[in-house]
């Protein structure tokens, strides 16, 4: 959610002055250019934006899960998994946008890609646990 907030904050600072400077190492590695790009809004919401709220969600998941532990939903890791694997997609789409279309890597983006997919992995190791589970469980009635 940090690295999220970060890049609304860059978004904003970066949307009237797309060469601030403020994450710019090289023409590839700039922050500055995807973020003023095109890319960084799908239909006037900033993806930064996006990122927070969905990142915000798999929190409000993870730690109802987490306090509520097998109180909580029997379908609540497999919820996660599929949050977390349309975020990682999501993702996915839009660092191929910064490779093949923009032509620069922005470093926060990037630490969001591999929270996200370190996220992913966790959920599924989760939800196959629960599934193994459930499974013993009906084994024994």
């Amino acid at each position: 959610m940090l690295v999220a907030a970060y890049l609304l904050k860059l978004h904003a600072a970066i949307a009237g002055n797309p060469r601030r400077g403020l994450c710019t190492f090289n023409d590839t590695l700039s922050c500055d250019t995807v973020l003023a790009s095109s890319y960084a809004e799908i239909a006037g919401i900033p993806v930064a934006l996006m990122g927070l709220l969905g990142f915000g969600l798999l929190f409000g998941l993870a730690a109802w899960r987490l306090w509520w532990g097998d109180r909580s939903p029997r379908q609540l890791p497999a919820v996660l998994a599929l949050v977390t694997g349309v975020g990682l997609l999501f993702e996915l789409g839009m660092t191929w946008v910064e490779v093949f279309v923009i032509q620069a890597l922005c470093p926060y983006c990037l630490a969001a890609f591999g929270l996200i997919a370190g996220a992913f992995v966790a959920a599924v190791i989760a939800w196959r646990a629960r599934r193994h589970a459930a499974s013993l469980e009906v084994g024994r009635g």
